[in-house]
């Protein structure tokens, strides 16, 4: 596999990984008192974790296996 198919499978990733944390943030509370309170942190929290290793499988990525 080129680096090129590899840069764009990883960039279709990171969009998937947005989209998927825009979606579940604007979904509507149903108590804004409950513990649904926190999703927005915990959402950032993954979309941050999922980019970040990504970004590490990127940048670290075999070329020459």
């Amino acid at each position: 596999m080129s680096f090129r198919t590899h840069l764009t499978r990883n960039g279709c990733k990171l969009l998937i990984i947005g989209l998927a944390a825009l979606w579940i943030v604007t979904l509507p509370e149903p108590d804004p008192d409950s513990i649904l309170h926190y999703r927005n942190a915990l959402v950032v929290l993954m979309s941050v974790v999922l980019a970040g290793k990504i970004l590490y499988d990127t940048l670290f990525y075999d070329r020459y296996s």
